[in-house]
Formats: structure tokens, sequence, C-alpha cells
């Protein structure tokens, strides 16, 4: 059967073509022939097709051979071309050659055409397996040379061993990652990822246990150089040659401690919050029992004898609750959800004060050092809670160095930016004000770093803290917007620092409190009561008897704002902000100041936050009492309000 072929023939004479043609046949091919004499002929049929051999005249009246040669290798074709002419001599043929032709031939002896053709087109054809081979070999190399890039380039880290365990490679990423150096891995068993609940002698084993399974994927602890250690999740694969027998193992791993520290982060912020929701709670309740013993007590011990034993047991009882009022504060604080009395403080000033009285409590064995900043930035913060913080600071520090040791109070200008931010979720990019203690101590252990806050946990021997200090702390600085961190070693102290936000204004004058006529007498003054609690009811209308003044009692707002409609001469509403009944005591007093301008106001409760988040601006400049308050407190306040225009 004849083979078929594609030939273009360079040729003038139509006799010569058909000369052509028929030795063509004749060698077993159907030809599906072309001819041309011109360079525009040829090029527009190698445009149309692509062409299995071409036979070329050398000499043509307005074209060559050679110039159809070279038409064709510009072109970069590979399609064999053979000189046929009848005036070609051994040199011209020698040249045509060297210029790229595949053979010649005479016109007058054409019995060498049909086996040079066979051999041409067996050679083209080896010519392009080995094209194919080798543009194949090119592309696999390009695999190749990305795939590695994308391995050495790779964010993840990735080690590939044999089916011992052996490591043979590792990426930069895990070198940079663990420190280690190549030659410290290379050669050795991958411990630096251990998976989790294995032991260390027998993670080779676990390693090389990816050899009988698919794969094995899951979190791994990994051991840095410096020994310190983070957390990956790999996936280790066997790696099979051709015939599926296994012949490595690659392990691919991402860094995933950062993203546990956040998940953690967000874990112990929503524990705090859960226990700030349950301790606050308790705390507003005890306070109104607190408020009932503490303002019974106080009535008490004016009616009895002042050196009776009864005077004393009631004095003794009456420190007590004045001591638990003392724990509640604590726990509102962390929960906070106490009252902020915030002003402009110049923190150096304030450090410098309370470091004096610090000397004393912290005692000889322990040297106090000040490292105050110039230029410190000024923050809107309420001074005592500062005071109250460093004086706990100082106090735990203290006790962290039984031998004694250097406590340092520092301050310092930090602007927090979005990386810092990102890294601990509780605190806004900006400046701050910063407070530094440090001690020398025995530092924390590292499981109780997560805990430290909590309250009433601590690590002092029993009877020897009651575990609210850094709980009071952590819970101020949160409600002053600010952010604390804790850095310690063990055997090497602690440092704890805390950041208020700065403010860009200045000093605020705090207004001043026109003294009241007969200041010392509240003799007649009307005081609207408004108390959901029964008890504490009773020792407030005691409590303002006893100054003079003419108590009207209202369980709830519903029914103050009844007394109110109803045209009660009042001068003062002195009211619970956390009620039932659907209307809180910043209600009421929005309420009342609609249809008495002029009342004067004075807030009480055991915690604020529920009724005062989100009403700042509603309570102005209107004052508050914190429950449980002794009575001399109760009398300083009232002469406040009725002095103070902004009390309205």
């Amino acid at each position: 059967m004849a083979v078929p072929l594609q030939l273009l023939i360079v040729e003038d004479s139509n006799d010569d073509v058909e000369l052509l043609l028929l030795e063509v046949r004749r060698a077993g091919f159907a030809p599906d022939c072309e001819h041309v004499d011109t360079a525009e002929g040829l090029k527009a049929a190698l445009d149309r097709q692509p062409w299995d051999i071409i036979l070329a005249d050398f000499s043509l009246p307005r074209f060559s051979g050679t110039d159809a040669l070279k038409i064709l290798r510009e072109r970069d074709l590979d399609t064999p071309f053979i000189f046929v002419s009848g005036s070609i001599g051994e040199d011209t043929a020698v040249t045509a050659m060297k210029a790229g032709a595949q053979d010649y031939l005479i016109k007058g002896n054409l019995r060498r055409l049909g086996p040079a053709i066979e051999r041409e087109l067996r050679d083209s054809e080896l010519r392009r397996d080995r094209a194919r081979e080798l543009a194949e070999r090119k592309r696999a190399e390009e695999r190749l040379r990305i795939l590695s890039r994308a391995v050495e380039q790779s964010a993840n880290l990735v080690v590939i061993t044999d089916v011992s365990g052996t490591i043979q490679y590792v990426n930069p990423k895990l070198l940079e990652v663990t420190g280690f150096a190549l030659s410290d891995l290379i050669g050795k068993t991958p411990t630096m990822w251990k998976p989790v609940g294995v032991a260390e002698n027998d993670c080779a084993a676990a390693w090389s246990s990816g050899a009988d399974s698919r794969d094995m994927q899951g979190e791994f602890e990994m051991v840095r150089k410096d020994g310190t250690r983070a957390s990956v999740y790999a996936t280790i694969s066997p790696i099979r040659d051709e015939a599926g027998k296994v012949t490595h193992l690659v392990g691919i791993a991402e860094d995933i401690t950062r993203r546990k520290e956040i998940e953690e982060q967000l874990r112990r912020s929503q524990r705090l919050e859960a226990i700030g929701q349950l301790t606050g709670g308790l705390a507003h309740d005890f306070n109104n029992l607190l408020a009932v013993v503490i303002g019974n007590l106080d009535i008490l011990c004016e009616q009895l004898e002042p050196e009776s034993r009864t005077r004393k047991m009631a004095q003794q009882a009456l420190e007590a609750g004045l001591r638990g009022a003392d724990l509640t504060r604590q726990l509102l604080a962390f929960a906070r959800r106490q009252p902020l009395e915030t002003r402009f403080v110049n923190l150096n000033e304030l450090v410098t004060s309370i470091t004096r009285l610090l000397q004393r409590t912290l005692g000889e064995q322990v040297e106090v050092e000040m490292k105050l900043a110039e230029d410190l930035w000024p923050a809107q913060t309420d001074p005592t809670l500062v005071e109250a913080a460093l004086a706990n600071l100082a106090i735990n520090a203290r006790d962290a160095m039984p031998r004694g040791g250097r406590l340092t109070i520092e301050t310092g200008n930090k602007r927090l930016d979005e990386r810092y931010a990102a890294e601990n979720l509780d605190v806004a990019p900006g400046d701050y004000a910063m407070i530094a203690v440090t001690d020398t101590g025995s530092g924390i252990a590292p499981e109780n770093m997560s805990r430290v806050f909590e309250p009433f946990f601590t690590t002092k021997p029993q009877g020897r803290g009651t575990g609210l200090g850094l709980s009071m702390v952590y819970g101020f600085v949160k409600q002053s917007k600010g952010h604390v961190k804790i850095y310690s070693e063990v055997d090497h102290g602690t440092t704890i620092r805390i950041y208020l936000p700065r403010i860009m204004t200045g000093p605020v004058p705090a207004p001043e409190i026109a003294a009241l006529e007969n200041a010392g007498d509240l003799k007649g003054v009307r005081v609207l009561l408004v108390e959901d609690h029964p008890g504490v009811r009773e020792v407030a209308v005691k409590q303002l008897e006893e100054f003079g003044c003419q108590v009207i009692q209202a369980q709830d707002g519903h029914a103050a704002l009844a007394l109110l409609r109803q045209s009660v001469p009042v001068d003062l509403l002195f009211t619970d902000i956390v009620m039932p009944g659907g209307m809180t005591g910043v209600d009421l007093a929005r309420h009342a100041t609609e249809l008495r301008p002029d009342l004067k106001i004075l807030f009480t409760s055991g915690f604020a936050e529920n009724a005062l988040q989100g009403d700042q601006d509603r309570l102005g400049g209107r004052s508050f009492l914190s429950k449980p308050y002794r009575k001399q407190d109760l009398a300083r306040r009232i002469r406040e309000v009725l002095s103070n225009r902004e009390s309205r």
C-alpha cells in the first residue's frame, strides 16, 4: 500500500516535476504534491501547511535552490530538503550540504530518490522524537525548578526523610523557625517534630510509621534549637516510586503557635469575662447586704455608751463589715463595675508620692528605685485606683522577695502599634503612658501565667493573701481602656507593665464646691429615696432622718415618678441605679428632670456598669455614692450635691 507523502517541489520545469513524481510513486509513495518556482510561491506554500519533504532544483531563472533552503531555515523548520539538479557540481553540492540540505541528486540518475526520501523521513521522525524528548525533559526540569523554588520559598516547614526517618532535606523556612543549621539536621531523626502525646525516644518510630499508611496528620510539638517549644500542624505523607514502593517520607507543617496563642488569649479573655460577670453580680448583691449591716452598726455604735463592752463588740463587727466592703470593691474592680472618678493625672508625681509611702511598708530589705521618664504623657485616670494598683503590685513583689531584693518603678511613653494590637487582642493601637513595676523575686511559674488575674487565685501560703490584688489591677486597667502585660521568669523576677491611654488636653480644673450655709445641718432637706431593697431602704431612711432630713420613700422608679407628678416637694432625689420594673435610676433621673429641671440628684449602686454603660452622657456630672457607704460619707455627698449646680 502506497505511503501518503506531502511533497513540495521547487522547480520551473513541468517535465522535470512529472519525472520526479513518477520516481516518487515508483518508490511506493502516494504524493500530495505542489510545486513552486518563486520565493513568494514557496513562502505561501510553507504558510499553508506542513510538508514531509522538499525537492528543489539548484538553479531557477528567477530563484535558486539555495535561496529556498535559506527561507526554510529562517523559519526554523526541520523539513528534509533534497537538491535535485542537472548542473550541480561536487563543490557546489558540498556547499549546499553545509548550508543545511540533507542530500543532493542528479536529474539524470534518480534511482536514489526513493531510498533518500525513506531515509530522510526516518531521520526526520527521529529528530522529532528527540526534539519531543528534549522538550519534555526541559518541561520536566522547569517543573522541577518550580517545585524546588516552591519548597525552598514555602511559608510552611518542609522535611524529607528516608523510610527509617533519617532526614534527607529540610527547607529554609524550617531552619529559620527552628534556629537549627542544616548540619544539625541532615542525617538525624526529626525529633524537632514530636507528635503530641509521644515520648521523645519514640519520636523516630512514630515518624517512620508514616511509611505504613497513606499519611499521618495532626498537631505536633516542635522543639527549637534554643529549647523553646512551639506547635505545628503537620501532614506526613509517603513518597512512592513507579512500582508503588515507599522510598521517602515528606512532612509539611504550618507553624500554628501564634494562632494557638491568640486562641488562648481569646479563651482567657472569655473566661475572665465570665468570672467577672459572676463575681460582679455576687459583689453587687453582697454590697446590698453589707449596706444593711454597716448602716445599722453605724447607727448602733453612736447610740451605745463609748466605753461599754457592747459598743466595742459592735465596733468590731463594723470593722469586719468594712473589710468585707473592701473585698467587694476589689471584686467589682476585677469585674470592671466600680465607679471611676477620673481626672487629669501626672503619673510621675503620683509614683513619687506613693513610692515614699511604700518604702515604709516594704521594709529595709527591699530597695526601691524610681526611673521616671521626662516629658511623660498625661493620662486621664482615677488616681486613687492607680495608687491602689501600685500598692498591690509592690506588696506582691515584697512577698516574692522574702530575703530582700530590688523593686523598680518606671514610667515611660509607649506607642502600641497595629502589630502589637494584633498580637494582644485586648488592646487598641495608640499612645499610652506606662508604669512598669519590676522585682527581683521568685517569678511566676509558666503554668500559672494564664491564671494570675483570676480572682482568689494565689500561689501564696494559706492566709497570706486574698488572691484579689492582681484581679483588681486587671479590672481597673481594663475599665480605664488600658492594657496590662506580665513578663516573668522563675528565680529571676517579674515585670508588670500598666498602659493607660494618653490624653491630648491639659488638666481640667475640678469644679469648686460652694460652701453651704450652715453646712453641718441638713435639717429640713426633703429627700425622695428610691431603693428596691427593703433592708437598704430602711437603713438609709434612719440615716437621713438622723441628719434631720424629711424622707419620702419609693420602692422603684415608677412609684417615684408618681410622687413627683403629685407636686410633692422634693429637694434631692437619692436613687439606686439598678432596679426592677424596667426603669433604671438613670431613666428615672431623666424623667424627673423633665418634670423638675432644678431637682438635685445623687445616684447609688452596688456596681455601676450595667446602668452606666452607654449612659455616661446622660449622667453628666451627677454625683455617685458607691454601696456600702458610711453614714458620714452619705452626709458629705449630700452636702456636695446640694452645693454643686452640676449635680442637677
